[in-house]
């Protein structure tokens, strides 16, 4: 990897280690569908003049579709999911369970595009669920209904996040990668807007009586949607194109430090031995399944073909 990239990879990594934190500053104002809302809707408006400026053709009859689906799992879903989780479980909760997200995009590719299952990665999903549950058990928050809650829906987007690789790899491999980023937003700021409405019709979002809240949740919206979302799309894609997903994908190690890092000296989140233990664990999980962390000689044989159905 060339040096400069080496650079935009630690960027990136710390650019999405923020998120979380701007997610707990925002969702407990807005709530989380609103949150999101802003988020995409912002991201979305950035990425469109990226896209202006690049001349690339969106070719909308071509690919609505596939930036629909892309839009939903990749951006709409676990968007919601992380504002959601942040009401309850600290950022390095969520942080660790997004890092399973390259667990899920193995699983499914064993399921829907026929890659090998190897001991590898069974080995590895087994791991990262079980740093999960150690991070939930010792970790510095209380295990209680809405940690569990919160945990479940950090998977629930990690799991998304894993579907959404897969089929952008089989559906998309002929878009520009910047027009994927701004279609699907585009598409995720679409369908966020009715429910994200809707919602706030039924529930009424009641603003703290101190406005400088109200300002700081604004700005953390507004600098997910342009720094966490659009940026780091055009840094993301940009490493993608020049160095290959193998080594883009790298950033998820950097991702859960930078998180934990960034709550600890903002948000004052304790770091404890239960944090740290989670995250070796679900980290180690992901170098396996990688391939960055190698199995001793007696693991690599592969399962037999009918083990992967």
């Amino acid at each position: 990897m060339k040096p400069a990239n080496y650079a935009r990879l630690l960027l990136l990594g710390a650019i999405w280690g923020f998120s979380f934190i701007f997610l707990r500053v925002a969702s407990p104002v807005f709530g989380p569908l609103l949150t999101s809302l802003g988020r995409v809707a912002c991201g979305a408006l950035v990425l469109a003049v990226m896209l202006h400026f690049k001349q690339t053709p969106l070719a909308w009859r071509h690919n609505l579709r596939t930036y629909t689906v892309i839009g939903l799992f990749n951006t709409a879903i676990p968007f919601s999911l992380f504002a959601w989780a942040a009401l309850y479980v600290p950022s390095a909760y969520m942080a660790t369970a997004n890092a399973m997200a390259p667990l899920f995009t193995a699983m499914f590719g064993v399921l829907l595009i026929g890659e090998t299952l190897t001991p590898a990665r069974v080995i590895g999903l087994v791991l990262g669920l079980t740093g999960v549950a150690v991070l939930v058990g010792i970790g510095p928050a209380p295990g209680n209904a809405g940690t569990f809650a919160g945990i479940v829906a950090a998977l629930l987007a990690a799991v998304c996040y894993g579907y959404a690789a897969v089929y952008t790899r089989r559906f998309a491999g002929s878009i520009p990668p910047l027009a994927i980023a701004t279609g699907s937003s585009l598409c995720a700021a679409v369908a966020l807007l009715p429910i994200a409405l809707t919602a706030y019709a039924l529930h009424p979002v009641a603003l703290p009586a101190d406005m400088s809240k109200t300002w700081h949740a604004l700005g953390a919206v507004l600098l997910l949607g342009a720094i966490c979302t659009a940026v780091a799309y055009a840094l993301f894609y940009r490493l993608i194109a020049e160095e290959g997903v193998s080594q883009t994908i790298t950033v998820t190690f950097l991702i859960p430090g930078a998180a934990v890092i960034w709550a600890a000296l903002f948000l004052s989140e304790r770091v404890t031995l239960g944090t740290l233990a989670g995250l070796g664990l679900v980290l180690l999980a992901t170098g396996l399944v990688l391939g960055v962390i190698r199995l001793p000689t007696p693991f690599k044989t592969r399962l037999p073909v009918s083990a992967a159905k």
